[in-house]
C-alpha cells in the first residue's frame, strides 16, 4: 500500500549502514516516521529527502505500522537556513518543538501551517531570527494548550506599568501589585517584546527592532516556560542562546 504526503523533515537519524530514519510532519497525518533507504551513500538520489527542513511531496510504502520512502518531489528545501547559523538554530528549535509536542499520527493542521509560515519568513524575509522564533513559540504554545498572557496582568487583568513580573505557573506577565513568591521580576522591555510580537503576523515583524539582550531574554523566558509547564527541554533553544 502506498500513500502520498506533503511533509517537512523534522528529524533524521542514522539507521543501519546506509539508511536514515526520518520523522516527517505532514498536513494530512501529522507526524509519521519512515525509513529512507540508501540516503547515506554519496550519490543517493533521495539524499535531499532526508535532510531536516526539506519540504517534499513523499510517496511512502506502508506495511503495517512501518513506512518506507519510495520517492520524493521537492517543494522547498529552505536551503539558505543552512547558510546562516542564527536562522539554522532558530529553525531547529521550531522543528524540535514540533517533534516534542506532536505525537505520531496526531493531525495538527494549524501547527503545520504555523511552522511553514515561520520557516518561509525565517528563510526569505529580513526579520530577526530571535523575533521570529519568539512569535512561533508564542503561537505554538497556545496551540499546545500553554497560552501565555502578555498584554495585561494575568491575575488582575490590568495594564502592567513600571516594574514587570512573570509567573511561570500561571503563564503570564504579572503587575507589581499582584506579584507573590512565585513571580520573577523581568525587564519590562522583555514583556513588551512578547506583546509586540504576539499582536503582529510574521510579515509585520521586519521592522521590529529590540536590543539583542532583550531578544535573548524573551527566547530564554519561553524556553524556561516550556520546561516548567510541559516538563520538556527544547535543547536547540539553549544552543541558539549561546550564539
Amino acid at each position: 500500500m502506498e500513500e502520498k504526503l506533503k511533509a517537512v523533515v523534522l528529524r533524521a537519524i542514522d539507521y543501519k549502514e546506509n539508511d536514515k530514519l526520518i520523522t516527517l510532519f505532514s498536513l494530512e497525518e501529522g507526524v509519521v516516521t519512515a525509513v529512507a533507504r540508501g540516503v547515506k551513500k554519496a550519490n543517493a538520489k533521495l539524499k535531499f529527502a532526508a535532510a531536516p527542513f526539506c519540504f517534499c511531496e513523499y510517496v511512502l510504502a506502508k506495511k503495517g505500522d512501518k513506512r518506507t520512502v519510495v520517492s520524493a518531489e521537492i517543494i522547498e528545501s529552505f536551503y539558505s537556513l543552512r547558510e546562516d547559523i542564527f536562522k539554522l538554530y532558530a529553525g531547529s528549535a521550531a522543528l524540535e518543538f514540533v517533534y516534542l509536542f506532536v505525537k505520531e499520527g496526531m493531525e495538527n493542521g494549524r501547527l503545520f501551517v504555523l511552522l511553514m509560515d515561520f520557516l518561509k519568513n525565517l528563510c526569505f524575509s529580513e526579520s530577526d531570527a530571535y523575533v521570529l522564533l519568539v512569535k512561533f513559540l508564542l503561537e505554538a504554545l497556545a496551540l499546545a494548550g500553554y497560552e501565555i498572557t502578555v498584554d495585561k496582568c494575568a491575575k488582575c487583568r490590568k495594564t502592567i506599568k513600571n516594574r514587570a513580573f512573570f509567573d511561570f505557573g500561571i503563564g503570564g506577565g504579572i503587575c507589581e501589585d499582584c506579584r507573590d513568591g512565585m513571580s520573577v521580576e523581568i525587564n519590562p522591555s522583555t514583556l513588551k517584546l512578547l506583546n509586540d510580537v504576539n499582536n503582529r503576523p510574521f510579515e509585520e515583524l521586519v521592522g521590529l527592532i529590540y536590543p539583542q539582550i532583550i531578544r535573548k531574554k524573551a527566547v530564554r523566558l519561553l524556553g524556561y516556560y516550556i520546561e516548567v509547564q510541559a516538563g520538556v527541554t527544547v535543547r536547540s533553544i539553549a544552543r541558539f542562546l549561546l550564539l
